[in-house]
């Protein structure tokens, strides 16, 4: 059995959703392994309708790594950009049809979701972060969209991250991110793949919460605690009303940022700019 990105699990009425280290389920991934993409909709359009669940958080398995594509490096290996290359993957590359999509679930589930950032966000799941209702991280992750990165983006190890090629930040963050930040800085994030750590964002008035990993657990339960004591029905009625903003910016920009990561990826692919 292929190793999953994500795992789910319900505590009393909360449900956990689990990221999975990318590289160990790459290693592990078999025919019945879901795309990333594919896993994080699933878990989220299950929990948006299970009956018995009041609030969503969403944490990395391991603490140093909330979520992150794989290593610059690991591009050099022959074949490893065929994944990304729509010549060579096998159904080519036609974007999101088949199951529930993470990012448009997010802008709709009535249920706070709280992101316990427990390590780097790098990649995808940064487009799924800017989705949560709350976060609260470490304050020493870095968080950075790597589509434009071009293998300079660098974890909080030193470690460069992310494909060598440059495509369209298409996963999902440009419905989000354009209502953090004014639009200099949204460029600067995503023109440049710029990585900035948690305690920064914070300071940008974007995480909520940005702490000393010894204090992160401290700070989750407090805030959790407190969210416990809130009516179900009135979360969901209040977080419906905070969305409707955020909804139309994802129509705004899901689909044709999707589009274009894809053309990219073709062009990528025809141009040779894939081959190893």
């Amino acid at each position: 059995m292929g190793m999953q990105f994500v795992e789910k699990e319900i505590r009393g009425d909360v449900a956990w959703i689990y990221i999975n280290r990318f590289t160990e389920v790459l290693a592990n991934y078999g025919e019945d392994t879901l795309d990333v993409h594919e896993a994080f909709g699933w878990a989220l359009h299950e929990v948006r309708y299970d009956p018995a669940v009041k609030l969503v958080v969403l944490t990395g398995r391991h603490d140093g790594e909330f979520y992150s594509v794989v290593p610059a490096s690991a591009y050099e290996e022959p074949g490893r950009l065929d994944r990304i290359n729509p010549l060579k993957r096998e159904g080519g590359f036609a974007g999101p049809t088949h199951y529930p999509d993470a990012i448009e679930t997010l802008g709709l589930i009535e249920k706070p979701v709280i992101a316990k950032v427990n390590g780097d966000v790098i990649g995808f799941g940064q487009s799924v972060l800017w989705g949560c209702d709350l976060i609260i991280a470490r304050e020493d992750a870095v968080i950075s969209d790597v589509h434009l990165g071009q293998g300079d983006v660098v974890n909080h190890e030193g470690e460069h991250i992310g494909f060598p090629i440059g495509i369209t930040p298409g996963d999902g963050a440009m419905a989000f991110f354009p209502l953090y930040v004014p639009p200099t800085k949204l460029k600067e994030y995503m023109f440049l793949s710029r990585a900035w750590t948690a305690a920064e964002l914070a300071e940008m008035s974007v995480v909520n919460y940005a702490v000393p990993l010894d204090q992160l657990d401290a700070v989750f339960d407090e805030v959790m605690e407190k969210l416990a004591a809130r009516p179900a029905s009135v979360l969901a009625h209040t977080k419906r009303v905070c969305n409707k903003h955020i909804l139309h910016q994802t129509n705004l920009a899901r689909d044709l940022s999707g589009a274009y990561e894809v053309l990219d990826l073709w062009q990528h692919g025809a141009e040779g700019n894939m081959s190893r």
